[in-house]
């Protein structure tokens, strides 16, 4: 449904915000924008916990944040929370309180949950001139790095460094160093050197940055901002870090008039982007004035658009996950095969399976990765892709997204789901009934490229009297594919209720 008015709130690890924000045509008015300093970060980062205090002065934040937002007729207000929330270890007790201070329910994103929402936004607002790029979000509790080619995104990474948490690491560090900046840009570079490694970057790439940190010093550099986007040069950028890289925080304070709790992460902040820029190869950092807010309330004016947004994003994950199955050395031709396949097979049992696009892409993703288990060992790879699954960074997924896919590609072959099987009992109800449905499916996708030889270009499958038939043309002998087909086929029957018959018109 689309609203006139939406607002939205963002709990971030050192403020609170909220933006209520109006549809006008084809773009979004905002009306009103609240910020409330509250360091939750200091509590999670040092303490592992929120404390009292701060849980009764975010519920006050709140309560005065919903009845600003009444006032303007809103009546649901999406409300989130990062990295402050999502480590803190009595996240469930706080999620309570808020609840019944204020009627509130947050939602906790995951960290690539957040990201996504960045990166889609920052995507969006672009309209695609960006083609290669080294895309960041600096938050004050984590780094989002995503690498664009060609116009989608390949490979991201998610390390748990932002500004405030980088301060707070390394605080005990300071006293002992004149040369504190060094300390925190050979801490940066154990990290960004392992992307070194794994990524080899066009010289045309671009340099994207984005976060209220990047904000902070496009304001504190008199950079002009200019429909949210503002360019600094290297040279610039890299001046203006070295007047601040040698002062202590006391001094950032005096230099630029700040509050504390901004000036303690001010360089932190500055090295990461340095850091950076300096991977990309860019002469140029382009700043993205963006907030969660902001993607949040497009979501609820503009529905429609946000769909064709986040369709092509879907593209981004697509391609991601065939950059990280190269990576495990894949057959490229036998999994386009198998994914091709089980495409045809699930549009054709839509009125069986009842199942949405997005769970068609869940099982177009267990295609791309179900073999990268066989890099590790060929022996029970199935095991190994599942291993490797569940603990990968694709943009655009969830944990619980990343698990069925894991499951799904584990019992792309001949294991099959049990109650025992930890992996797959730790599931919900509904997901279990989903990983069987998929792996089903897959399961004969697979069976039709036994051999890895793609004997059929192509096949038709129509279902009609409980009865799927899958038609293709074989130029030669087809017996192993014919044989694994009458192997899985049991587990799509005993899924689905309907019998699966291969037909194979043999050609000259």
């Amino acid at each position: 449904m689309a609203y006139k008015i939406a607002a939205a709130i963002d709990i971030g690890s050192s403020a609170v915000r909220m933006e209520i924000s109006e549809k006008r045509k084809s773009e979004v008015k905002c009306l009103e924008f609240l910020q409330s300093p509250l360091y939750l970060g200091h509590d999670t980062f040092t303490q592992k916990k929120i404390s009292f205090e701060k849980i009764e002065r975010l519920c006050a934040i709140l309560n005065s944040y919903i009845l600003t937002a009444n006032n303007y007729g809103v009546e649901h207000v999406e409300t989130v929370a990062t990295t402050a929330f999502r480590e803190a270890e009595n996240k469930e007790y706080v999620l309570d309180l808020v609840k019944l201070k204020t009627g509130i329910n947050i939602r906790i994103l995951e960290d690539p949950e957040e990201k996504t929402i960045i990166y889609r936004e920052m995507l969006r607002r672009d309209e695609g001139s960006w083609k290669n790029a080294v895309i960041s979000y600096v938050g004050t509790g984590s780094l989002g790095i995503a690498i664009m080619e060609k116009g989608l995104i390949r490979f991201t990474q998610n390390i748990r460094i932002g500004s405030l948490k980088l301060s707070e690491i390394l605080e005990p560090v300071e006293g002992y160093t004149k040369k504190f900046h060094m300390i925190i840009e050979q801490y940066i570079s154990t990290y960004i050197d392992v992307l070194k490694n794994l990524l080899t970057l066009d010289r045309k790439t671009n340099f994207v940055a984005s976060g209220k940190e990047i904000d902070l010093i496009a304001s504190l550099m008199d950079v002009e901002i200019v429909n949210n986007f503002f360019s600094i040069p290297k040279k610039a950028y890299q001046a203006f870090y070295d007047s601040i890289k040698t002062l202590t925080p006391m001094q950032i304070m005096d230099m630029f008039d700040l509050p504390q709790e901004r000036a303690e992460i001010l360089l932190p902040s500055a090295a990461l982007f340095k850091i950076l820029m300096d991977f990309s190869k860019s002469e140029v950092l382009i700043g993205c004035n963006i907030k969660m807010c902001d993607a949040l309330v497009y979501k609820e004016l503009y529905p429609n658009k946000f769909d064709k947004v986040n369709s092509q994003f879907e593209k981004s994950i697509i391609n991601s996950a065939i950059f990280t199955a190269r990576r495990f050395k894949y057959d490229r031709q036998h999994i386009a095969a198998v994914f091709d396949y089980s495409t045809v097979l699930f549009d054709s049992i839509r009125e069986i399976h009842g199942l949405s696009e997005r769970e068609k892409l869940l099982l177009q993703l267990a295609c791309i990765l179900h073999d990268c288990g066989k890099f590790v060992n060929l022996k029970e790879h199935y095991e190994h892709s599942y291993d490797l699954i569940r603990r990968l960074s694709l943009p655009g997924l969830n944990t619980r997204e990343l698990h069925i896919i894991a499951n799904v590609s584990k019992y792309h072959s001949e294991l099959t789901p049990m109650p025992e099987h930890e992996n797959y009992a730790s599931l919900a109800a509904e997901d279990r009934v989903l990983v069987a449905k998929l792996s089903a499916i897959i399961r004969l996708g697979d069976a039709l490229d036994k051999s890895h030889l793609q004997k059929f270009r192509e096949i038709d499958a129509l279902y009609n009297n409980n009865e799927l038939i899958i038609t293709t043309k074989a130029g030669g002998e087809a017996t192993l594919e014919e044989w694994a087909f009458s192997q899985k086929s049991e587990f799509f029957n005993e899924v689905f209720g309907i019998k699966a018959k291969l037909v194979i018109e043999r050609t000259i």
